[in-house]
């Protein structure tokens, strides 16, 4: 869940219990009142009705529906005001109402008095339901411009925390380009872009570094290999040597070309990674890809393979031309070592689309098969298909595998 749309949801969440909370003391206070008036009005009435039968006006010319006076027998003592809500049939609309009740027992000369009066409710309850009606549009409407306003006025505040996302998104730990975040008037915004940029320059600083021990170890390393490469052949060239000796030899000389070969791989993907492949410009992917065919159609033959392809669709794409050749070539060599005895080897475009297929079986297939180091031939080094699948990332290539018929399928989308 995005921060304003949780912000959002706390605020609404808040609002709504806040409203919640002051409809209910207004609606309690409104009733309060309201109550109070009924019961000032009762008071009132009963004070009418003690003065009229004082003045020896008859209690049948009292006696309404609103107003029941009766003398009580029996009595030695007054009662207090009793107030009551009770439920009394209307007989000119045939149902019952909500009356309030008062009950008192008065003395009057030398008579005790009953006396009740009733007052309905019905004109009370309809004004707080007129009341409520408003109070609630205007709280849903107040608690709409709230979240709305909170929502729009967010959004604004928080435009420079999306650029500097955006901006560090954007930016490439290779690139020789320096990243520069948008100004704002927000104090934090600008200190989270001071140690941003401090940050990354430490890292681009260290970056760096590790780039030229890369470059220089891998450089220096080749050196030696060459020295002991050499010196394997001379010593191979020697009939000097026994089984032993050389078969040991061997060995070393096998294992040293492996070795040439992973570091050679390696600087490949470290350069690849740093940007040292920038340079792009718009090449005839087609072209390439016969010119690569041509160039390991040998290669092909004597591993005892058929090739067979369709290039009529022309590819146009902008990319390294080293790269593109890179590319190409890691995935013919990868067709031809991981095929079968008599194998077949397809290649054919179409549009925006390059399709490498070639036997094999099924057991071949390895879920991580783009991961480093990861092989299904002993005879590869595990560095080829990381290769391709770098330089696709780099350069917005989309790669795609699928195991179809016998055959194990690369499709290149540009």
């Amino acid at each position: 869940m995005k921060l304003l749309v949780k912000t959002s949801l706390y605020y609404a969440i808040a609002s709504l219990l806040f409203f919640a909370i002051a409809g209910f003391i207004i609606l309690f206070n409104f009733n309060t009142v309201i109550d109070n008036d009924i019961n000032e009005f009762l008071i009132n009435r009963e004070e009418i009705a003690t003065t009229q039968i004082v003045n020896d006006i008859p209690i049948e010319a009292l006696n309404n529906y609103e107003q029941i006076i009766t003398i009580t027998k029996n009595r030695n003592e007054t009662d207090n005001l009793k107030f009551k809500d009770t439920i009394v049939y209307d007989i000119i609309d045939d149902e019952f109402h909500t009356y309030r009740k008062l009950n008192v027992i008065r003395k009057i000369g030398t008579a005790y008095y009953d006396i009740t009066l009733f007052k309905s409710l019905i004109e009370s309850n309809l004004l707080i339901k007129e009341i409520l009606k408003p109070m609630m549009f205007v709280f849903l409407g107040l608690l709409a411009f709230l979240i709305l306003g909170h929502l729009f006025i967010s959004r604004g505040l928080w435009n420079p925390f999306k650029e500097t996302l955006i901006t560090l998104k954007n930016y490439e730990l290779g690139s020789t380009r320096s990243i520069a975040f948008s100004k704002t008037n927000t104090k934090e915004f600008n200190q989270l872009n001071s140690m941003l940029n401090t940050m990354i320059k430490k890292i681009h600083y260290d970056y760096l570094n590790l780039k030229e021990f890369t470059e220089n170890a891998a450089h220096e390393i080749q050196t030696p290999l060459s020295i002991i490469r050499n010196k394997c052949e001379i010593l191979l060239q020697s009939e000097k040597l026994d089984d032993v000796e050389l078969k040991h030899t061997k060995s070393i000389y096998y294992n040293c070309l492996r070795l040439s070969k992973i570091n050679h791989g390696l600087t490949l993907l470290a350069r690849i990674e740093s940007g040292a492949f920038e340079n792009s410009e718009k090449i005839n992917i087609t072209k390439v890809l016969k010119s690569q065919i041509k160039h390991y159609s040998e290669v092909v033959e004597l591993n005892g393979l058929s090739i067979k392809t369709d290039l009529k669709q022309q590819i146009h794409f902008h990319i390294n031309p080293d790269l593109i050749e890179i590319l190409i070539s890691n995935l013919i060599r990868n067709a031809v070592k991981h095929n079968i005895s008599n194998g077949k080897i397809h290649i054919n475009t179409t549009k925006n689309r390059i399709r490498f297929s070639n036997n094999g079986d099924a057991s071949q297939i390895e879920i991580n098969q783009f991961k480093r180091f990861n092989k299904s031939n002993k005879n590869s080094l595990g560095l080829g298909l990381s290769i391709i699948s770098k330089i696709c990332l780099v350069n917005t290539i989309q790669l795609k595998y699928n195991y179809e018929n016998g055959f194990h399928n690369f499709d290149l989308n540009f």
